[in-house]
C-alpha cells in the first residue's frame, strides 16, 4: 500500500483534476479511491479539516476514522490513522477555503467508526452520483459554520451558494441528509433516511435542527420574474422517512415538478409561493404544507393521514390533493379549485376571501365535509360529503353544480354565529338526507335547478323565490316573503311559513298534511295548484284563488287557482271560504274567522 504526505505545496501544483485534494494526509488506494486520514478530533469529537479544493470523482474517498488498521470489505487493508491517538471522530468537518465550488460525483464513506460527515463550501457544491457510506449524517452546506464554546458545531449561517442534486442523484439511504444553500436545485432523486433541505438566508441550529429565517426578501423584479430558492426538476426528487423542506427568503419560491415521497411525516415551507406540479406523498401520520404566498398545485399531493395546507395568500388547485384521513385547506386569500380535494374522513376547507369551484371539479368526503368562506362562493363543481356544511359570508352563495349531504346538508350564509343576508342562489342541484338552508337575504332557485331532501328540507331566508324544485318527505319553509313558480312538493307534511306574501304560480304539493301560515299578517295568492292529501290549514289576512291579469293591459284574466285537499282549515279576516275563488276541491272544511 501506497501512503505519504501531501504538501502545501505540491497540492498547489497537482491541481488539475476531480480527485479531492485535501490538506490534511491523502493517499491513493490501490482501489482507486482516495483515502483522507482526518484530522485530530477536538473535545467535541469534531474533526476540522480545512481544504483548497473538495471534489471526488467516481472512484470515490474514504474519509479514515479508524486509530487501528483494519480491513475492508471491499477495498481491501486499510491502514490506521495516526492522527487519531485519542480516538475516533463523531463529526467530520470537511470545509473548503477556497473560491472554488465542489464537484461530488462518488462515494463518501467513513472507514472505522461511523461518524457525521459535513461538506462546507460557500462557493457552491454539485453532486451526481455522490453517496454516503457508514454515515451518520450527510451535511452539504454552503454556509459558515460556526462552533460552541465546547468546539462543537452550533449552526450554519447561510447567506450564500448553490447547491444541486444533480441526474445521477445523491444516496445517504442509511444516513440523515441535511441540504443547506441559499438556492438549492435538485434534478436527480435523493435518497435518504431523513431530509432535511433548507434554503435561503437563514440559520440552522446543529443541535436543534430550528432554522430562522434571515428575513431577505425579493426585489421588485423577482416579484415580477419569481424566482425559485428550492427547484425540483421533474427529474429530480426526495425519498425518506420524514422529510423536511424550507424556503427561507420573502418572496422567493418552492416549486415541485418531481416526486417527493415521505414514509412518515412531511412538512413544506415556502415563505414565498410554493408550486407543485408533480407529484407529493406522505405515508405517515402528518403533512404540513405551508406558503406565504400563492400556493398552486396542478400535480397530485396525497397523505395517509392528517394533511394541513395553509396559504397566507391564495390557492389554486387544478390537479389533485387527497388524504386517507383528514385534509384541512386554509387561505388567507381567495380559493380556486378547478381539481380535486378529497378526504376519507374529514374534509374542511376554509378562505378568509372568495372561493371558486368550477365544473368538474371536486370538494369531496367520505365523512364530515365543512366549507367556509369569509367572502362569496361560486360552486359550479360537486361538493359531497356524508355531512355537508357549506358556510360563507359574503354577499353570494350560487350554485350552478351540486352539494349533497348524504346523511345531513346545511347551507347557510354567517358571520360570527349570526346569520347574514347573503344570498343564495341555486341554479343546480342542492340534496341531501337532511338539508337546511338559512341566509336573512334572499333563496333562488333558478328554473331546471333542485333542492331535494330524502327526509327533512328546511329553509329560512327573507325572500324565498323558486323556479325550480324543492323536494323532500317533510319540507319546512320559513320566509318573510315567499314567491314560488317552479314545485314544492312533500311526501309527508309540508309547512310554508311567511310575514309576508305567499304567491304560487306553480305547485305547491303534500301527499300528506300541508300547512300555509302567513301569521295572518299577509295573503296567499294562488294562479296555480295548491293541494294536499290529508288537511290543508291557512293561517291568512286573505286568500286570493283565482287567475292572472293578461292580455292587452292586463284586462283579461289568465288561468284560474285551484286549492284541492281532504279536509280544509281556514283561519282567516274574511268569513267565507268561497271568496277565495278559482277552484276548491275538499270533502270537509272548517272557517275560522280571525279578527
Amino acid at each position: 500500500m501506497f501512503k505519504f504526505n501531501l504538501t502545501y505545496v505540491a497540492l498547489a501544483a497537482a491541481l488539475s483534476s476531480s480527485f479531492v485534494y485535501a490538506d490534511p494526509t491523502t493517499y491513493t488506494h490501490l482501489s482507486g479511491a482516495k483515502v483522507i486520514d482526518i484530522e485530530k478530533p477536538n473535545a467535541a469529537g469534531v474533526s476540522h479539516n480545512m481544504y483548497r479544493e473538495f471534489n471526488v470523482d467516481s472512484k470515490g474517498v474514504v474519509l479514515n476514522n479508524s486509530p487501528s488498521d483494519l480491513s475492508h470489505a471491499t477495498l481491501g487493508n486499510i491502514a490506521k490513522n495516526n492522527n487519531l491517538t485519542n480516538g475516533s471522530a463523531s463529526v467530520i468537518l470537511n470545509e473548503v477555503t477556497s473560491n472554488r465550488a465542489s464537484s461530488l460525483n462518488g462515494f463518501i464513506e467513513v472507514a472505522g467508526q461511523r461518524a457525521d460527515v459535513v461538506i462546507a463550501n460557500p462557493n457552491g457544491i454539485s453532486c451526481s452520483g455522490c453517496s454516503f457510506i457508514n454515515t451518520n449524517k450527510a451535511i452539504l452546506t454552503t454556509g459558515k459554520v460556526t462552533f460552541s464554546d465546547t468546539g462543537a458545531i452550533a449552526s450554519y449561517d447561510v447567506t450564500g451558494g448553490k447547491l444541486s442534486i444533480d441526474k445521477n442523484g445523491m444516496d445517504a439511504s442509511n444516513s440523515y441528509a441535511v441540504l443547506l444553500a441559499d438556492a438549492i436545485a435538485i434534478n436527480g432523486t435523493v435518497n435518504a433516511t431523513n431530509a432535511i433541505v433548507a434554503a435561503g438566508n437563514f440559520t440552522f441550529d446543529n443541535g436543534s435542527g430550528a432554522i430562522t429565517s434571515a428575513g431577505k426578501a425579493a426585489t421588485a423584479r423577482q416579484y415580477v420574474y419569481p424566482e425559485y430558492s428550492i427547484d425540483i426538476s421533474n427529474l429530480g426528487g426526495i425519498k425518506a422517512n420524514s422529510i423536511t423542506m424550507v424556503g427561507n427568503n420573502l418572496g422567493f419560491g418552492v416549486r415541485n415538478k418531481g416526486a417527493i415521497v415521505a414514509n412518515t411525516s412531511l412538512s413544506l415551507t415556502s415563505f414565498g409561493s410554493l408550486t407543485n406540479e408533480g407529484s407529493i406523498a406522505s405515508n405517515g401520520m402528518m403533512t404540513q404544507v405551508l406558503s406565504a404566498g400563492n400556493f398552486k398545485n396542478t400535480g397530485n399531493i396525497s397523505s395517509n393521514n392528517i394533511a394541513l395546507l395553509n396559504s397566507l395568500s391564495s390557492i389554486s388547485n387544478s390537479g389533485t390533493i387527497s388524504s386517507t384521513g383528514n385534509l384541512l385547506v386554509n387561505a388567507s386569500g381567495n380559493i380556486e379549485n378547478t381539481g380535486k380535494f378529497k378526504a376519507a374522513s374529514t374534509l374542511s376547507v376554509m378562505t378568509n376571501g372568495n372561493l371558486k369551484t368550477t365544473y368538474g371539479s371536486n370538494l369531496l368526503s367520505d365523512n364530515q365535509l365543512t366549507v367556509t368562506a369569509a367572502g362569496n362562493i361560486e360552486n359550479g363543481g360537486s361538493t359531497r360529503g356524508k355531512n355537508t356544511t357549506v358556510t360563507f359570508g359574503g354577499d353570494t352563495l350560487k350554485v350552478t353544480g351540486n352539494i349533497f349531504g348524504y346523511d345531513t346538508l346545511l347551507v347557510q350564509a354567517k358571520i360570527n354565529d349570526q346569520i347574514t343576508s347573503g344570498e343564495i342562489t341555486n341554479s343546480g342541484t342542492t340534496s341531501g338526507g337532511n338539508v337546511t338552508v338559512k341566509t336573512d337575504g334572499t333563496l333562488a332557485l333558478t328554473k331546471g335547478s333542485f333542492m331535494e331532501a330524502t327526509d327533512t328540507l328546511t329553509t329560512k331566508s327573507y325572500w324565498l323565490k323558486n323556479e325550480g324544485y324543492m323536494g323532500a318527505d317533510t319540507i319546512a319553509i320559513d320566509n318573510y316573503v315567499t314567491h314560488n313558480y317552479g314545485a314544492i312538493v312533500g311526501q309527508d307534511n309540508v309547512g310554508v311559513k311567511t310575514y309576508h306574501e305567499l304567491y304560487n304560480e306553480g305547485e305547491i304539493l303534500s301527499s300528506s298534511n300541508m300547512t300555509l301560515d302567513t301569521r295572518n299578517h299577509g295573503n296567499i295568492t294562488n294562479r296555480s295548484h295548491i293541494g294536499a292529501g290529508g288537511t290543508l290549514t291557512m293561517s291568512v289576512n286573505k286568500v286570493v284563488n283565482g287567475g292572472y291579469r293578461c292580455g292587452f293591459l292586463g284586462w283579461a284574466t289568465c288561468g284560474k287557482g285551484t286549492i284541492s285537499t281532504t279536509n280544509l282549515v281556514l283561519n282567516s279576516s274574511h268569513k267565507y271560504a268561497s271568496e277565495m275563488g278559482g277552484t276548491q276541491q275538499f270533502k270537509s272544511a272548517t272557517i275560522n274567522t280571525i279578527n
